[in-house]
């Protein structure tokens, strides 16, 4: 049996053996067939193993390692934690800048350093977008909406705050954690200031008291009822008809140029046909100053810096926050941090039975028992409102949430001064 080097059969004799192997004639039909046959096995392979994930956003096509029991995921937009999953990707963020909203571009005017203004970026199919203020000196601060993900892997639809700007949009491509949920761009860096919002309302008229985060609402829809320079107002409307309660959800955020904070109001009407009570609960581990860390966070009020877990009395505070500080009631918490501060603030008569600062979501310990805010990733604020509503009774939760202005001499946080206008109430009153 002839041989050549490497033991590769050639010649005449390769083509007997091979027609003995298969008793048919090897024409270019057959293989093309051979080759679509395989082809079509390989794509229905890919097929059955893959989750698909489309939203029509077409930011780009992205291929994930998939989290829900299959081998693949593919999308056409990347949520904020989805980052670390990622094998490839095709980015339409040009093409559809180009194609999609050219005119939109051409009608806007140019943004001017040395202005402050406002743009915001909408998706009301989805519910979904960001709001930036800028301001003299290339200072900027991002509030994203919608743009994450839930406990449950799924995105919330309407404007409950976490998140980042498109995937196509950060400025290096790679993702800028810093510059997710709320941040603060100082012309240097990006200061993080509110992670994504840990939101729930649970029924009080059972047993057993569960509770259903914004992505098991049911989303009515969105609109951007106001778009200028100056001022910025969107509505998001949802339904949350669960066991013990049957609401409607409308939620406000109003913006102004030049101010570090935006309002929310959130109203809740009573839809059933039958006496309904519900715990609304509003809290962050917002990670204040850099992403994915709370060291250093301490929380702060009007008078005061809060050292410990403990409950704030909501009658003699209006608001409370975090302050990345360092917390000297915690050993060897020291070093240069960046003396970012939030805030929350409640306005009106609709107070919050419960305001604490703990360690963990859901307990505290008393204050007295001196128990330091010492956890390295979740040093927690949490408000809770207890209320009751008989059929198509309704109410309003509203609250100031942004950065803290700074005492220019002690470095301190100030809180900004917070208040609906006329107008605002406006929109309050026309959309119902």
């Amino acid at each position: 049996m002839p041989h050549v080097p490497g033991g590769t059969i050639r010649g005449p004799f390769a083509r007997i053996m091979i027609k003995k192997l298969i008793p048919f004639p090897i024409t270019k039909k057959l293989i093309t067939q051979i080759t679509l046959g395989i082809l079509v096995c390989v794509l229905v392979f890919f097929f059955v193993v893959t989750h698909f994930d489309i939203s029509w956003d077409l930011e780009g096509i992205y291929v994930l390692h998939d989290d829900k029991g299959l081998l693949y995921d593919i999308a056409d937009e990347i949520h904020l934690g989805q980052e670390g999953r990622l094998i490839f990707r095709i980015d339409f963020g040009d093409i559809k800048e180009f194609l999609v909203d050219e005119w939109r571009l051409l009608s806007r005017p140019e943004h001017d350093p040395q202005e402050v203004d406002l743009h915001v970026e909408w998706k009301e199919r989805h519910g979904d977008g960001y709001v930036e203020a800028h301001y003299p000196g290339g200072k900027r601060l991002l509030t994203c909406f919608g743009r994450f993900l839930d406990d449950d892997g799924k995105a919330p639809e309407g404007l409950f705050v976490g998140g980042g700007i498109p995937y196509t949009k950060h400025d290096h491509i790679n993702v800028t954690m810093n510059e997710t949920g709320m941040a603060y761009f100082n012309g240097a860096e990006w200061q993080h200031l509110w992670c994504n919002v840990n939101e729930g309302i649970a029924p009080v008229f059972l047993q057993e008291h569960p509770t259903y985060p914004p992505s098991k609402w049911t989303y009515l829809g969105s609109k951007v009822l106001l778009e200028r320079k100056d001022s910025v107002v969107i509505r998001s409307s949802h339904e949350i008809n669960e066991p013990g309660m049957h609401l409607h959800m409308d939620r406000f955020v109003f913006f102004k140029a030049g101010d570090t904070f935006f309002i929310l109001v959130i109203r809740i009407r009573n839809i059933g046909l039958q006496t309904t009570g519900y715990f609304y609960i509003y809290g962050d581990e917002p990670w204040v100053g850099d992403y994915g860390s709370s060291v250093g966070n301490v929380g702060w009020g009007k008078d005061r810096l809060f050292q410990y877990e403990g409950r704030v009395d909501a009658n003699k505070y209006s608001f409370v926050g975090m302050f990345d500080y360092g917390n000297t009631a915690v050993p060897g918490e020291d070093g240069i941090f960046t003396g970012a501060a939030n805030f929350i603030e409640w306005l009106g008569d609709n107070k919050p039975e419960l305001v604490y600062f703990s360690n963990s979501i859901g307990g505290y310990a008393e204050e007295s028992a001196k128990v330091p805010l010492s956890h390295k990733t979740n040093r927690v604020l949490f408000l809770q409102w207890q209320r009751t509503l008989q059929p198509n009774e309704e109410t309003m939760h509203i609250l100031g949430i942004g950065m803290a202005d700074k005492d220019p001499e002690t470095g301190f946080p100030v809180k900004p001064r917070v208040a609906l206008s006329e107008e605002d109430w406006k929109y309050l009153k026309q959309d119902r």
